[in-house]
């Protein structure tokens, strides 16, 4: 299937069938203008609707939510928690949100900020003092920011190995004196799982408060995030779908991997498609329950990523990528402001992009792991760009 360029021409079709249809005669000229607006947009959003569905139907299970111009569409729920089993996916289901869980944890760290109780220029060797660094120097320019937007200047992925073996996250932090810089902090971008976990541990000395207890009281709960947690739990394995590789031609259950539970804010969070719903609600300013100030200051570009580490397919519509805190950023085909980032286990794969500007977003989690899902978010982008430009020249 290839989204890209394929969302262009058949909305082009749609487009074209809605003014077919639009051809009696209205009562008046402005009341034909807005219903004729309404009807093509209308159109062109179940265009979108059916790629969306297109990506789903493979899959094992899948459920994703679509909000246009500030209102939310019918959620897309496909398929069952598990092939051995006969419940389908809902609303409730829950999925593992992997590296979308960042998002999440930039986020508590911005509500601590806003509140006074943390600043993002801390140092992170004075809020973390008991961790040895292998270069002090440079651990002393090291920011709480610099976690945030993957700017540690640490060697890319440091001990992400390690979380993937028996190890204990306490162990795992014995050992960063072995992990060299590649840079200063600030300097280059630099992808890490453990490093932006000690966000964590920077808000529970803040605050006093786990950071799962924090997610829960001050995240979840004002956002009516019913069924999100942090880690494992009786409640969530209950409503917690299986994971799936493709085996051949059929999907298989796989056992969950649980082991990034160690970094919780890094890939812990669970969530179902309601609770993203709100989620990308709230990201997008259109609910309360969180601050909207800080919610901005996490979707600006802090650190660019070159071409070779941009995450994204070659596309020479896709521009100014970087990283925010806890977010990627980039523009497409000259429309600056999205806002995206996805996830992985085996057997698990999120994704979830919006553009603030025009109150539009999409959240895509499934319980199997289909390759290059990141270019739904792309097909999302260039819907967006050709509904609503105009585009810069």
């Amino acid at each position: 299937m290839r989204l890209l360029g394929l969302v262009c021409a058949l909305t082009q079709s749609a487009l074209t069938q809605s003014a077919l249809a639009q051809s009696a005669p209205a009562q008046s000229a402005p009341t034909q203008s807005v219903r004729a607006s309404e009807e093509t947009l209308e159109a062109s959003i179940q265009v979108l609707e059916a790629l969306i569905w297109e990506q789903a139907e493979p899959l094992p299970g899948a459920a994703a939510v679509l909000v246009i111009k500030g209102k939310v569409r019918p959620l897309i729920l496909h398929g069952f928690q598990a092939m051995d089993d006969i419940r389908p996916v809902s609303e409730q289901t829950v999925f593992q949100l992997a590296s979308l869980s960042k998002s999440f944890a930039a986020t508590a760290i911005a509500l601590a900020v806003d509140e006074g109780q943390l600043h993002w220029g801390a140092s992170i060797t004075t809020l973390l003092p008991e961790l040895n660094w292998s270069d002090a120097q440079r651990a002393k320019k090291l920011k709480l920011f610099h976690l945030a937007n993957q700017s540690s200047g640490l060697m890319p992925h440091a001990y992400t190995n390690l979380v993937e073996d028996v190890v204990s996250y306490k162990n795992i932090l014995s050992r960063l004196q072995q992990v060299p810089f590649i840079c200063d902090p600030g300097d280059c971008y630099s992808y890490q799982n453990v490093a932006f976990s000690l966000l964590g541990d920077a808000l529970t000395k803040a605050t006093g408060m786990s950071y799962a207890r924090f997610a829960q009281q001050r995240l979840f709960a004002p956002l009516n995030m019913k069924t999100a947690s942090v880690g494992t739990s009786a409640r969530v394995d209950e409503q917690l779908a299986s994971a799936h590789v493709l085996h051949q031609t059929r999907w298989v259950v796989i056992p969950r991997n649980q082991r990034y539970y160690k970094v919780a804010p890094a890939a812990g969070v669970n969530a179902s498609i309601a609770d993203m719903q709100q989620w990308l609600l709230a990201h997008l300013g259109l609910i309360e329950g969180l601050p909207l100030a800080p919610l901005k200051n996490l979707q600006s570009r802090y650190i660019a990523n070159e071409r070779s580490d941009n995450h994204y397919p070659n596309d020479d519509r896709i521009s100014k990528v970087g990283y925010g805190l806890g977010w990627r950023v980039f523009a497409f085909s000259g429309l600056d402001g999205f806002t995206h980032h996805g996830g992985y286990l085996r057997g698990m794969r999120s994704e979830m992009i919006f553009h603030r500007a025009s109150e539009s977003g999409l959240v895509f989690l499934t319980n199997s792991e289909p390759a290059a899902l990141n270019r739904l978010s792309l097909a999302f982008a260039e819907w967006l760009v050709a509904e609503f430009g105009p585009l810069e020249p």
